[in-house]
């Protein structure tokens, strides 16, 4: 099958849409219970690809373990205070 560039566009526009959508949803889990589903990360999986050794119980397990850590150390880290003032640590030019 091929594709033109605005139906490659289409179907990896709702599969971006589809990892944040799964990525709000971890969010809001670990935010209500501090965990994350096991579906959840099931989807977030599927979005990027295969599953890898993450068809094992036990490597999945300590997958939704660090997803539940990550998303609790994203909070922690927008979450700091910052002065209006202080300027940012890199700069970027264009040369």
């Amino acid at each position: 099958m091929t594709f033109d560039r605005r139906q490659f566009t289409r179907v990896a526009g709702a599969g971006v849409a589809a990892m944040g959508l799964a990525w709000q949803q971890a969010c809001v889990e670990v935010a209500e219970t501090g965990e994350v589903a096991t579906d959840t990360v099931l989807t977030l999986l599927d979005a990027q690809g295969a599953r890898g050794i993450f068809d094992n119980a036990d490597e999945l397990e300590r997958l939704r373990g660090a997803v539940g850590n990550m998303i609790r150390v994203q909070e922690t880290l927008r979450n700091f205070p910052l002065d209006d003032d202080e300027q940012p640590l890199t700069v970027f030019r264009r040369g």
